[in-house]
């Protein structure tokens, strides 16, 4: 099998090539990327040719000018599954928008995308305002980067910038308790599969940090509970219609929940990432670490800085934890055994 990667980790930006200088965090990512292609390799997951991080129209060349085949899907159905307008449709389609937020997550194109229709659309979210407010997403960015407060107000020169990458999600603030996302890997005919699910671990400003999981009675990293079905359930809606779109290969969505101001805990539907993700590498190194052996049902293992740690010895099984108690913060898992992975 020949294999070149193609790092143009953060390629949303623009349809930026890879940089001979990045960040310490994307070097990093892209390593642990490179060693957890091995890993998937080894589960079944196999890829070949030039394998891009987000398959994009610069991706595409950089494979012709190789004389390689680009691995994966067309750019151009990238570029359609992986707009956040996509997944918003498809929750609003599906009933799976929360009832507070029905009529509160407005989609504008690149040429709707203006002050007027921005200061517009924050207005429109009368229910919103004041203690909540509202946010203008990039319909194709990543980590949170190029968002905009609208509580703050909106210059000409923002309204520009967010219209050339696609013109913007605008939905009320909402109160986050944590953020989730799952991981597939959609096969050439059309099938999703299951790689598993993590809670993110993020700074302030959105950027993804690491992850830490739950290994179930199979062996695949999850989020426990009522918490990890409410996850997933939502998540294989958005992937299943992805795959009816032609989209195939990996993808992960992300997912948060948030209280009502009656206390309730509900489940956003976020977006779905058309390409590798930082959970997906951090799935499957902890796959690995469940093959290599000596990991128990309920360990928990967590990811940062491009190695997966597994604490072994759980002292209660994934499928008798409290729904939620340790999605949510709450230390269940126990054990004296740790294992770096780094393979």
């Amino acid at each position: 099998m020949v294999r070149t990667l193609y790092k143009n980790l953060g390629a949303e930006e623009g349809d930026a090539p890879p940089s001979s200088t990045p960040p310490s965090h994307l070097r990093v990512l892209g390593d642990a990327w490179e060693r957890a292609l091995h890993a998937a390799d080894a589960q079944g997951f196999a890829t070949s040719g030039l394998v891009a991080w987000l398959n994009t129209p610069r991706a595409a060349r950089a494979a012709a000018d190789a004389g390689m085949a680009l691995w994966g899907p067309e750019p151009a159905t990238v570029d359609v599954v992986h707009d956040k307008a996509f997944c918003a449709n498809v929750a609003r389609n599906h009933g799976l928008l929360e009832p507070e937020l029905h009529d509160s997550v407005i989609v504008l194109d690149p040429e709707q995308t203006t002050v007027d229709t921005l200061v517009a659309a924050a207005l429109s979210l009368q229910a919103w305002n004041g203690q909540h407010g509202a946010i203008a997403k990039p319909r194709r960015g990543t980590s949170g980067r190029g968002r905009l407060d609208l509580r703050r107000g909106v210059t000409a020169r923002a309204a520009e910038r967010l219209a050339r990458r696609g013109g913007v999600i605008v939905e009320p603030w909402l109160p986050r308790i944590a953020d989730y996302s799952t991981q597939w890997w959609i096969d050439t005919s059309g099938t999703p599969h299951f790689l598993g699910a993590t809670q993110a671990t993020q700074n302030f400003a959105g950027l993804w940090q690491g992850a830490k999981m739950w290994f179930d009675d199979d062996g695949i990293p999850a989020v426990p509970g009522a918490v990890g079905r409410a996850v997933v359930d939502r998540s294989v809606i958005v992937v299943a219609e992805a795959a009816r779109a032609g989209y195939f290969g990996p993808c992960g969505v992300d997912v948060f929940s948030w209280r009502t101001s009656a206390g309730d805990v509900r489940y956003r539907l976020c977006e779905l990432n058309a390409r590798m993700t930082g959970g997906m590498v951090a799935v499957f190194l902890a796959r690995s670490a469940w093959h290599s052996g000596d990991v128990h049902v309920g360990a928990r293992a967590t990811y940062s800085d491009g190695v997966v740690v597994v604490d072994g010895a759980a002292s209660q099984r994934i499928g008798a934890l409290v729904d939620g108690q340790a999605a949510h913060g709450g230390d269940v898992v126990s054990g004296d055994q740790r294992h770096k992975i780094d393979v």
